[in-house]
């Protein structure tokens, strides 16, 4: 990334708005971006440091860096204070890269699959933030029996969704949540904690799914239950690793 090259004092505000926003993309808070970019000007840094050069307040340094490492942003290393350092920008790429190649060849496995059987395959793509958190939102009220949510950031989920997560328990329905570790989840049946989490999952009663960019601007959906039966298949198999904590 251009950004590995630059002194801090080198970076005009334009091109530092300009990543901010690239990193908020893959699913980093507006804090977490500002730490990380940070971490990559200064090589390293403590949690004083780090809120100093990012402009963000201390009392908040800490909760944003262990998130970051969550996240598999930053590493820490022991002390009084701990010092924290950026994962290379290109290493969080290739790692991000080759997670998308793994969903994307499984979707291109699938296609055509069902139109050799005589069933069209019906794939969406929905844009907007608030067209993909409706959805969402319909998927949880027309769920059954079962409803998976898979997502690196549940915080607006959170707040936007919480009496349907509700509701939905109440109706039966088995909710299972995967989230990062120490995140707050909305009310579930089953809540996974994971590692590495790059993009929102949805899939409900193995008939309809969905699949989000981690700041759910866009997202392709699915109401093909083959499909949505063997993105369930695959999901169950990524969580059946063993950094995986129940």
């Amino acid at each position: 990334m251009v950004f590995q090259r630059m002194a801090e004092g080198e970076m005009r505000a334009m091109e530092k708005e300009d990543i901010l926003a690239l990193l908020k993309r893959t699913g980093l808070s507006d804090y977490e971006a500002k730490a990380y970019l940070a971490l990559v000007l200064r090589s390293h840094g403590t949690a004083e440091d780090v809120a100093d050069t990012a402009d963000i307040p201390r009392t908040s340094a800490y909760k944003v860096l262990d998130a970051l490492k969550q996240k598999g942003f930053v590493t820490s290393r022991g002390g009084r204070p701990a010092v924290f350092h950026p994962v290379p920008p290109l290493e969080i790429r290739d790692r991000m890269v080759a997670e998308m190649e793994r969903v994307f060849q499984l979707l291109d496995s699938l296609r055509g699959s069902q139109t050799e059987k005589g069933s069209p395959q019906l794939v969406y793509t929905i844009m907007g933030k608030e067209r993909v958190m409706g959805k969402i939102g319909e998927m949880l009220d027309m769920s059954k029996e079962r409803f998976f949510l898979s997502s690196p950031d549940l915080t607006e989920l959170n707040n936007e969704l919480a009496p349907k997560f509700s509701n939905a328990i109440k109706r039966g329905v088995h909710v299972t949540v995967v989230a990062l570790p120490s995140v707050k989840v909305p009310e579930a049946t089953e809540v996974i904690r994971k590692q590495d989490l790059l993009a929102t999952d949805v899939i409900t009663d193995y008939e309809v799914a969905l699949m989000a960019t981690p700041d759910l601007s866009i997202c392709g959906f699915t109401d093909n239950p083959f499909l949505a039966a063997h993105l369930d298949n695959f999901f169950k198999m990524s969580l059946d690793r063993p950094e995986c904590k129940r």
